[in-house]
């Protein structure tokens, strides 16, 4: 059986396998259940099965022949773009890492830091530049060459001041994902580096600075 064997762990590299469609929504007692198209490529998904949605970590919670649901927290749709997943929204989808998989993009762990906003988009020599806003809260989190994951696809910044952050798109990845589709003033999830957040946390903490 396809899938049989397979050991996955709820990481991701940001390399998202394909786009997918939004079948249907429902909103019951603060819970969104998402009805997403199931690709014909993921037939080893399976009840419990963990997978990234716009770069959002998710549950399989049910699985049928040519679909698979979700459900989201209400805590997750206030924080990310979930909370305007309608029919038809296209989705970028990854599943869980396999322990003997490469690890092509970064790590990336599925837990959304903030909505960020599209600003611009810029073309030049063929390639393609993304800029987005960037809270000033966060600007020690982004580093120029550094990676970050916006709707779950790794990327790495190209451009970086004190209120936005730019990223270059080889063509590949503009045609496989839905950054395609972006519009000015357009949300995506964003994920920070795992590793730059537990060096930003440690830094800040008391007994660190009391060490130095």
């Amino acid at each position: 059986m396809p899938g049989k064997g397979v050991i996955r762990f709820n990481m991701f590299t940001g390399i998202v396998e394909t786009t997918s469609r939004v079948m249907r929504t429902q909103n019951s007692s603060g819970v969104k259940s998402i009805t997403i198209e199931l690709p014909k490529s993921f037939n080893d998904l399976k009840k419990g099965s963990s997978i990234a949605c716009d770069g959002i970590c998710l549950t399989v919670t049910q699985l049928n022949t040519d679909s698979f649901n979700v459900e989201i927290m209400q805590e997750t749709v206030q924080k990310t773009t979930a909370g305007n997943w309608n029919k038809g929204t296209i989705l970028n989808l990854e599943r869980a890492l396999k322990l003997e998989d490469h690890l092509d993009g970064h790590l990336v762990l599925g837990h959304i830091d903030r909505t960020t906003t599209f600003l611009e988009k810029k073309t030049i020599s063929a390639t393609t530049y993304l800029r987005f806003s960037l809270d000033s809260r966060d600007r020690e989190l982004v580093v120029k060459q550094g990676s970050v994951a916006l709707n779950g696809v790794s990327l790495t910044v190209a451009e970086l001041n004190s209120s936005s952050f730019t990223v270059a798109l080889i063509s590949y990845t503009l045609d496989t994902t839905n950054l395609r589709y972006l519009s000015p003033g357009a949300n995506v999830n964003l994920e920070y580096d795992i590793i730059g957040k537990y060096i930003q946390n440690l830094y800040h903490s008391s007994d660190f600075k009391n060490k130095l």
